[in-house]
């Protein structure tokens, strides 16, 4: 089974960017399944129903979230789509699914979204104690999880405590790439962080005088995308039968 998982596609300039590499990257890699994380897809907030169908008739399978998950006004009607999950950690009742399986060729693929609680705001039940709970009822071929956290501790243990438990713990929500994908000693297949796919010299997808302007006065602002300059396309490739990870970076130069 081979995956590609393309990493936090952000506001407009990371569809632009999404729709350029898109076709590129599939073509050099060849998934069989792939997975986009649509935190930010849509004005930095979430994502719309005409987006998530822009990104299935691209060839998407999968459309992971997070943090932002509640915070459209239309996110209810947009949770009840067919092939995006949220955070399974959100308490009982909350809208959306915890998790999706699709049968591919015979085999069940099952991907997991969980939210961390380290330096995150969110009133939300403990990720490692629900990912337990999800797996003891769980019978998979695979199984991927989209960890979307903050402190990279947090990732790395969620990592080592999945390790030989799961497919692959795919960490999103830094929106910078880190060079740590790795096999664990178990097995599974591991990153960090994937990155984002948007706009290169950002502060994470933001307009850069702002975030900088923010760290001088310590002034909050709501965040402004970078609306020009180069892009970025940053996923990861996974070999769930070779069990190889490999990170892909596209950077257009300044």
């Amino acid at each position: 089974m081979r995956v590609l998982f393309v990493g936090d596609v952000y506001m407009a300039p990371g569809r632009k960017a999404f729709a350029q590499y898109f076709e590129q990257v599939k073509s050099a890699y060849k998934p069989q399944f792939v997975i986009v994380n649509g935190e930010n897809i849509a004005d930095g907030n979430g994502i719309t129903a005409d987006i998530y169908k822009d990104l299935m008739a691209a060839g998407v399978h999968v459309v992971t979230l997070g943090n932002h998950a509640y915070t459209r006004r239309d996110a209810a009607e947009v949770l009840k789509l067919p092939n995006i999950i949220r955070p399974a950690n959100y308490g009982a009742g909350a809208a959306g699914r915890e998790s999706i399986t699709i049968d591919f060729n015979g085999k069940k693929v099952t991907v997991i979204n969980l939210l961390g609680r380290v330096f995150m705001r969110d009133q939300i039940d403990n990720p490692f104690t629900k990912i337990d709970q999800i797996l003891a009822d769980l019978d998979s071929d695979y199984v991927i999880v989209d960890f979307h956290a903050e402190a990279t501790s947090e990732k790395i243990c969620m990592g080592l405590y999945l390790d030989g438990r799961v497919d692959a713990v795919i960490g999103t929500h830094t929106h910078v790439p880190t060079a740590d994908a790795v096999k664990l000693p178990k097995g599974t297949l591991y990153v960090t962080d994937v990155g984002m796919t948007g706009v290169r010299y950002g502060v994470i997808g933001g307009l850069a005088t702002q975030g900088i302007r923010k760290f001088l006065t310590g002034v909050p602002e709501t965040v402004v995308p970078e609306p020009s300059g180069p892009l970025q396309f940053n996923a990861v490739f996974l070999d769930l039968v070779q069990k190889k990870i490999e990170s892909i970076r596209i950077a257009q130069s300044a």
